[in-house]
């Protein structure tokens, strides 16, 4: 490990020394907390949950419901909805370039730890030990938004998903050809063999979303990252 990323680690260090002397109570942490406990009540309480997908259905149905006639178009549009909705909000806590950083200094040091490990370097190994749980704060660092953002997008997400599971039931005919099978029921288990006992529904929105999310989330970071070049360059 170099003499810079130590001397950046001690910096991150005497940066965290320096917050801890902010007060114990803080409005946005009572917001993030907030939020993480609504998102669990949403998650655990099924009359919540129902109320709050009949609530959001008020706006999804005019958007994406089509009368009931094209269920998979709506499951297409809510689920476009969901991934923008909580892929723009993840964008907006996460530093993606100083995540970037952060995983490269970790991954060259493990390598390094290793190597020092296999060469029977005890000495180098004791010192890289003692640098160790500096660079688990960093790891933990790049992990906080995540944690951060989910506290908001997560009620959005099970909502949504409420909906979905309340528009199919209201259905008269809800089977359809899928990838897997030519007549599947959407509000079936997906297959005995599955180690998840999820609908059907679930998967074929899982097929049009994840592209759609990988796709868009290259994009915010793109244009995140040319936004900094020009910064940096200014």
């Amino acid at each position: 490990m170099s003499e810079e990323d130590d001397d950046e680690i001690k910096g991150d260090e005497l940066d965290e020394q320096q917050g801890s002397s902010k007060p114990l109570f803080s409005l946005r942490r009572f917001i993030y907390i907030f939020f993480g406990l609504l998102a669990l009540m949403v998650m655990f309480d099924e009359g919540l949950r129902d109320q709050m997908a009949e609530m959001l259905g008020v706006v999804l149905y005019p958007l994406v419901g089509f009368g009931g006639q094209y269920p998979i178009l709506s499951l297409m549009g809510a689920g476009i909805i969901m991934v923008t909705f909580s892929t723009i909000v993840r964008h907006f806590f996460m530093d993606w370039i100083e995540m970037a950083e952060n995983q490269k200094k970790s991954s060259a040091f493990q390598k390094e730890l290793m190597e020092a490990k296999k060469a029977n370097q005890t000495t180098k190994v004791k010192k890289m030990e003692k640098i160790q749980p500096e660079m688990s704060k960093l790891q933990m660092k790049s992990f906080k938004p995540q944690l951060k953002s989910m506290a908001i997008t997560m009620i959005v997400v099970i909502t949504i998903f409420g909906w979905c599971w309340m528009f199919l039931e209201d259905l008269s005919n809800v089977t359809y050809t899928v990838p897997w099978a030519f007549s599947a029921t959407l509000t079936d288990q997906i297959a005995d063999w599955c180690f998840m006992p999820f609908p059907q529904w679930i998967a074929v929105k899982m097929l049009i979303t994840l592209p759609f999310t990988q796709i868009l989330m290259v994009t915010l970071k793109m244009f995140d990252f040319k936004k900094r070049l020009k910064e940096g360059e200014t």
